[in-house]
């Protein structure tokens, strides 16, 4: 390797000028040969941002031609000259130069080999030696950038031969080339040549994240320094499916290297809320660990494939979320993760791990009932499967690792028969209501096996399961203003649920509604098992819990991603609802319910690419529909005198069938 090609500390790059002030004269003779017009900017290094001082520079391509002097020799910090010797140096020169009165500080060629200096823009002693003069400010034997709180977020400069100023700033310091890792060295980073590598340093803190006290201030995740992947997740993502170690100790299992798929599915759920993270690479990793097989057969694996599969719906990747899903779904029964025996065998004595453990295979379960509502891909093949795993606790218990004894499935359904009402934890109320989602499957059977009146034993459950729950667990919001986020799927599904049971036996037609095919199921008329106008009115109810849940207080991020589809069905019944003609007095208001619809997704649709799909199909339905009610509306009012069969039904509008309304309109939007 040729000398130019040599990476130094004080060393810009190839044909660049030193400036270590530590360098010796050999070094300063084996430089000589510059490139004066090259203008390179390779970039700098972060050893050498954290070592050039924020006010120096180097001499510029002028200095160095012996181009135009400087205005002024560059000054020491104190205003007064460095030594004795530069002070004599400095009267001969003023005696033939009146503009350089002093020598405030000596070159680094002099300074390094602790020499006197004359001063100017080249001084004798480097024209002597044919070396470079330069200069930096003097910090009174000056060895490198002191962190003090003022200057850590200031940027360093550099001028180059070129001229060119290169600026290290806080923004390339957040750049994959630098550090996405979490407080834990040796994480969540990715090698350029294979998987995740290792960069035991992270930046030092901006200036940003010092509070006016001078103490370190917190990012909005709760950590010092900058913002991770990992801290995304557990922040953003976790709380709506708690199945994965808390975050202390899932953070020691990635330090151990006991986890790398795992690793690799939280940092591409993470990334999704940091927009200055890109996500394709951390996907692209998992589809290589995944394709090639090259991931261990255990339940880390487990809980990494079931990530994987609920981003990827996300980001609208549906088909490919099926496949992994179904992955994840054969690893869970080769493993034997449904069997209660999985978690004492696999715990390491660990009442954490063996309620991690635990949760994983209720987490497959529910997954597989939310995914098979909106993913055509997935079929709810564990609905059938025979388990005896306990249910999981609450989860405050979780995190704290107090873990009491865990009841089981049948003792909740046996709960309602006893003297007072017992209280289960969230994610048992939401285990529930994915068994009741899985009947609604059933129910849309339209085999000879089916049966007429499971609608209404379906429809019975649903009414059931909110009719159980004990006051704990009807109010979504806790008492310290904080949302249970499993209780909020839990009612999330029921609502979604009740939907999808009686909107195809309903007045809720699919044809204006068509557009919309994402996250829904497709449209299908079915007979009615009650009269179509209690359909109706069921899916009106649910659709307006699903609102209910979107004015809750907090962030719309906070909930699972699950939630965008939800939203999607509740838009679909209120642009149905919408586009016949409402009674007087409500019109204002399913316009409103829509809005509030649009609104959600265009928050998601920020975060998770499905929403931003699904918003323009939805906005599309709603602006058809617009115009069309609008057109009606005027051509209803220019052909009033007509009759007085249409002034009666516009007089008495909310007293006639929409049926008979359909029919009298009918012909006036034809002609």
């Amino acid at each position: 390797m040729s000398p130019s090609a040599t990476a130094l500390p004080g060393q810009r790059g190839s044909g660049a000028p030193a400036m270590s002030a530590g360098a010796d004269a050999a070094f300063w003779a084996a430089h000589q040969d510059f490139s004066p017009h090259s203008t390179s900017a390779s970039p700098l290094s972060p050893s050498l941002g954290l070592h050039l001082s924020p006010t120096a520079s180097i001499t510029t391509q002028s200095s160095i031609n012996g181009g135009t002097p400087p205005a002024q020799t560059p000054q020491s910090e104190a205003g007064k000259p460095n030594s004795t010797g530069g002070q004599k140096n400095s009267q001969k020169q003023s005696a033939n130069d009146p503009s350089r009165a002093s020598v405030a500080v000596a070159c680094v060629p002099c300074r390094s080999r602790h020499l006197k200096c004359d001063g100017g823009v080249r001084c004798s002693r480097c024209r002597a030696d044919n070396v470079d003069c330069t200069y930096i400010k003097s910090r009174r034997g000056w060895k490198g950038k002191r962190k003090n709180k003022e200057e850590s977020g200031t940027p360093a400069t550099l001028n180059g031969l070129s001229g060119t100023e290169v600026a290290i700033s806080n923004s390339q310091l957040s750049s994959p080339e630098y550090s996405y890792t979490s407080d834990v060295p040796g994480m969540n980073q990715l090698s350029p040549t294979q998987g995740l590598g290792v960069r035991p340093v992270a930046p030092p803190p901006p200036v940003a994240q010092l509070n006016l006290n001078g103490s370190a201030r917190l990012n909005r995740f709760g950590h010092l320094g900058p913002e991770t992947a990992v801290q995304a997740f557990f922040h953003y993502f976790y709380n709506s499916h708690p199945f994965c170690l808390p975050e202390p100790r899932l953070l020691d299992v990635f330090k151990e290297r006991h986890a790398p798929l795992l690793e690799y599915a939280v940092q591409f759920i993470g990334s999704s809320y940091i927009p200055a993270i890109p996500t394709a690479m951390y996907k692209e990793a998992l589809d290589r660990q995944v394709n090639n097989g090259n991931y261990p057969r255990d339940a880390w694996s487990v809980q990494a494939l079931l990530l994987f599969a609920i981003g990827l719906h996300a980001h609208n990747e549906v088909p490919r979320a099926a496949q992994i899903f179904s992955i994840a779904q054969n690893l869970t029964l080769e493993i034997g993760l449904n069997r209660m025996e999985f978690a004492l065998m696999h715990g390491e004595n660990d009442p954490q791990l063996e309620e991690s453990w635990r949760r994983t295979w209720w987490s497959m379960f529910t997954t597989n009932g939310m995914m098979t509502a909106v993913n055509p891909g997935v079929n709810f093949r564990l609905k059938d499967v025979v388990s005896n795993v306990p249910l999981p606790c609450e989860n405050n218990q979780y995190y704290s690792g107090h873990i009491p004894y865990p009841s089981t499935l049948q003792d909740y359904d046996d709960s309602a028969f006893l003297p007072t009402l017992a209280t289960f934890s969230s994610f048992t109320y939401l285990i529930d209501a994915i068994r009741i989602l899985g009947k609604v499957f059933e129910c849309a059977r339209l085999d000879s096996t089916f049966e007429y009146h499971a609608v209404d034993v379906v429809d019975q459950d649903l009414c059931n399961w909110r009719l159980h729950l004990p006051p704990s667990k009807t109010d979504i919001v806790n008492n310290d203003g904080h949302i249970d986020e499993v209780l909020f799927q839990a009612h999330m599904v029921n609502a979604g649920s009740t939907i999808m049971l009686h909107r195809p036996r309903s007045n809720l037609g699919f044809g204006r509604v068509e557009g919309v095919n994402i996250c829904v199921q497709p449209g299908q008329v079915l007979l009615p098992t009650q009269t179509r106008e209690i359909h109706t009115a069921k899916c009106l109810t649910s659709a307006e819990n699903i609102s209910s849940l979107i004015r809750l207080p907090g962030q719309l991020l906070h909930h699972t991603p699950f939630f965008t589809c939800v939203v999607v069905m509740a838009s679909v019944v209120h642009l149905s609802y919408w586009s016949f003609l409402v009674p007087d007095g409500r019109d204002d208001i399913v316009k409103q319910s829509i809005r509030l619809d649009v609104g959600t997704l265009q928050q998601y649709s920020n975060t998770w690419p499905i929403a931003h799909v699904v918003l323009g199909q939805v906005r599309g339905v709603a602006h058809t529909l617009f115009n069309s009610k609008k057109a009606m509306s005027i051509h209803l009012w220019s052909n009033i005198d007509q009759g007085d069969v249409l002034r009666s039904v516009i007089e008495e509008g909310g007293c006639v069938p929409q049926q008979q309304y359909a029919q009298l309109i009918a012909p006036m939007l034809k002609s």
